[in-house]
């Protein structure tokens, strides 16, 4: 799999998922006896999202290449420009990536075609409708349909009230108490949340989550808004929830509705029973310490995500020595005729005739060839690591791996040689950070 996916998937991706399930079933557990706040809702959606934040996704960035290891004629610099660019993958891209990446693509399309032909009927329905007989107290809009249907609120910036054949058949009390129901979904501009809950769960639809946090978001929602109609108007609570039980049993419903309504779609019989408890019993404005609690769960669970970002951001890679049977020929800095007096600037290893070489830490293969860089150098593989490490095997016999691929610590990276410019059999090894050379003593462990 491509290096950039294969990493995303691995330190994004799911720790998202994990991360929403657990930001999920705290706030769930802190609502599960009052949920009558959607912020909190909005604020578990926000904070489940903290893992995607690039805070050290580029953790392992291309680093310009030191001037020294590059092969000066015009074509290889050019082989340069190309190799760095970031993880050197659109050409060698795996099909697969692209077969996932297009998978996701046409189901979250799918389930956008889905949700505007709901909407598309809706507005169908809309457009058959006739006005209310008496007009109602209120600058909204207000339709009957021809159809027995939840009372429901369509539009997003000019919202209408859209009520049930049913109503005409209803006291005049019970009218006034499904009409007041839309009027307080649309004060509270509870039709574009709807919306936008809709299509954030169609595009990450990956995230079973999200659409559980939906769920939550419309119960607590339709809770927010008995308690507030109630209270604002002065009705009979007894006679609120009679007429929410009249309304479920004569209206039909047969497809999920994209809007704000008296008895939504979204809720199910269990819903509908703690709705009219809390209806009967009353409701005390939103508990401080619930929504406190959740709060308090995000932000210890978000500080844990910061703090294990920031931590994997800024450790060094798991090194280790790139031959397992060696002897060091040639250590750092070390000075000798054949490099004209020059301090050595990496560590030669010998080894045996076909010796393994491995990778010294994890990370992307930039260079994987005898051509890019210095002809003295013959076959080599350069890889970028996190925190700004680069290392360099140089003289191999064979590579085993191409530009782009993403490597683990101790993946095997071709064999031991003598290509380019060299008195024997060995591997010369090179660090560097941030274009400085480092003494691989410094960095690998000891033995």
């Amino acid at each position: 799999m491509d290096s950039l996916a294969m990493q995303f998937t691995i330190e994004r991706l799911v720790p998202w998922i994990i991360f929403s399930g657990l930001v999920y079933s705290a706030t769930a557990y802190f609502t599960r006896q009052r949920n009558t706040s959607t912020g909190v809702w909005w604020l578990s959606l926000l904070a489940s999202f903290l893992p995607l934040l690039p805070l050290s996704y580029a953790s392992v960035v291309v680093t310009p290449l030191n001037v020294n290891w590059i092969n000066t004629s015009i074509e290889n610099v050019q082989m340069i420009k190309h190799a760095t660019i970031a993880h050197a993958g659109l050409n060698d891209m795996d099909y697969v990536v692209v077969l996932l990446a297009i998978t996701y693509a046409g189901i979250v399309l799918y389930k956008l075609i889905k949700l505007a032909l709901n909407w598309r009927r809706l507005k169908v329905m809309v457009g058959e409708t006739a006005p209310l007989a008496v007009k109602a107290s209120s600058k909204i809009k207000v339709v009957v349909s021809k159809f027995n249907h939840s009372p429901f609120v369509f539009g997003a910036f000019k919202p209408l009230v859209v009520l049930p054949q049913y109503f005409s058949s209803m006291s005049e009390n019970r009218q006034r108490i499904l009409i007041q129901h839309e009027l307080t979904h649309i004060a509270f501009k509870d039709p574009i949340a709807v919306i936008i809950w809709r299509v954030l769960s169609a595009l990450f639809w990956i995230n079973p989550f999200v659409g559980r946090m939906e769920w939550q978001f419309v119960r607590a929602m339709e809770h927010r808004c008995d308690r507030h109609t109630i209270a604002r108007y002065g009705m009979s609570k007894f006679e609120y929830a009679q007429t929410l039980v009249q309304s479920l049993r004569k209206a039909a419903v047969t497809y999920a509705s994209p809007v704000a309504q008296f008895n939504s779609t979204a809720l199910d019989a269990d819903d509908y029973k703690q709705r009219l408890t809390h209806i009967v019993d009353g409701e005390k404005s939103t508990n401080i310490t619930m929504v406190l609690g959740v709060c308090l769960t995000i932000v210890s669970l978000s500080g844990a995500v910061l703090s294990w970002d920031l931590l994997s951001g800024s450790v060094t890679p798991n090194w280790q020595h790139p031959l397992t049977d060696y002897r060091i020929s040639s250590p750092y800095n070390n000075v000798s005729k054949i490099r004209f007096y020059k301090p050595h600037k990496g560590v030669d290893y010998v080894a045996p005739i076909g010796s393994p070489i491995t990778a010294a830490a994890d990370g992307v293969v930039i260079v994987a060839d005898g051509q890019t860089l210095h002809p003295n150098f013959g076959n080599t593989v350069l890889i970028q690591h996190k925190g700004g490490y680069q290392t360099l095997y140089a003289h191999l016999a064979s590579i085993s791996l191409k530009p782009g691929d993403w490597i683990s610590a101790g993946q095997r990276i071709g064999v031991i040689g003598d290509t380019g410019r060299t008195t024997g059999i060995h591997l010369h090894f090179e660090v560097m950070r941030d274009q400085q050379r480092l003494d691989p003593d410094t960095v690998l462990p000891k033995m």
